[in-house]
């Protein structure tokens, strides 16, 4: 834990080198983690259907499953994927397609790179039920689709969905300079496989999750230690984009912060942390400053 500390820090510095500035923001705790199933989460995502509620889920070692907790970082139920098995799911996004909200659990995590296949989970979103505790996903209504890096496996935490057209961006962890992969999720269902093709590198490391607004124009990225941020020109690609410098985000370190989403707005952000030797988690909502909207 220490050594992987350390490296965070020495990344983050280098890291600074190429950030243009720091845009300010306002932190409020929303609510304590204090459910013991929520131990290590990795992944956040904004419910649309749910509203003022998140969808996370725990890393490695956990079932296949998804909790709806509410502004107050209380759970209000555990959904199960019928028939699937994780590895290491490490994010969890989403998309609109049709008039219909989808999830995408992203079971991408490798620590030690060897995986053969990595595989994403794709399913309409819930919506939840006063009451309800345990709901069953069942299988039929579960695409699953199958990566491959097309050169060797990796470790990766982050994943995201662009809104204008559905195109998945996974980026890696453990690269000096990590990698941008695109997925088409449109041909990757209907496929249901795709390889992991390098788009770009990003000059950052130890990447532990990313999210993207809901207008498709705000982006973020983060570490351990920072929170990157990029704002979309209406005719900029995301690859385009993320070669551009980002700005970054104040932000606090977590004891283990490994999650991120924007809220219904891209003025606010959230992150939650994982629990390292019992330390307390919070649900924290951040306010990114004006100015950072209007540039």
């Amino acid at each position: 834990m220490i050594s992987r500390i350390v490296s965070v820090i020495v990344f983050s510095v280098l890291t600074l080198l190429v950030v243009a500035q720091d845009i300010g923001t306002d932190r409020i705790t929303m609510g304590k983690i204090t459910d013991s199933r929520l131990n290590e989460l990795s992944g956040m995502v904004k419910s649309f259907k749910n509203p003022d509620s998140f969808w996370v889920h725990n890393d490695s070692g956990d079932s296949a499953r998804i909790f709806l907790i509410d502004k107050k970082a209380a759970v209000q139920a555990e959904f199960w994927l019928e028939g699937v098995s994780l590895v290491d799911a490490e994010d969890i996004a989403w998309f609109e397609e049709q008039g219909k909200s989808y999830v995408v659990l992203a079971d991408i995590g490798d620590n030690r790179g060897v995986r053969k296949d990595i595989q994403l989970y794709i399913f309409e979103e819930p919506l939840y039920q006063a009451g309800q505790q345990r709901v069953l996903i069942a299988k039929e209504q579960i695409k699953k689709i199958v990566l491959r890096y097309e050169d060797k496996p990796r470790d990766a935490e982050a994943l995201f969905v662009d809104p204008k057209d559905l195109t998945a961006y996974l980026v890696s962890k453990r690269d000096f300079q990590v990698g941008v992969y695109p997925i088409d999720l449109k041909v990757a269902r209907a496929q249901g496989h795709a390889e992991l093709k390098r788009a770009c590198k990003l000059p950052m490391t130890f990447i532990t999750a990313a999210d993207i607004a809901r207008d498709g124009q705000h982006i973020v990225i983060k570490n351990l230690g920072q929170v990157f941020y990029w704002k979309r020109d209406a005719d900029a690609s995301i690859i385009q984009l993320l070669q551009t410098k980002p700005d970054t985000l104040a932000y606090q370190p977590e004891p283990q912060g490994e999650a991120i989403c924007f809220g219904e707005q891209p003025t606010t952000f959230y992150t939650v942390s994982e629990r390292p030797l019992g330390l307390d988690a919070y649900l924290y909502r951040y306010h990114i400053a004006a100015s950072a909207q209007q540039n």
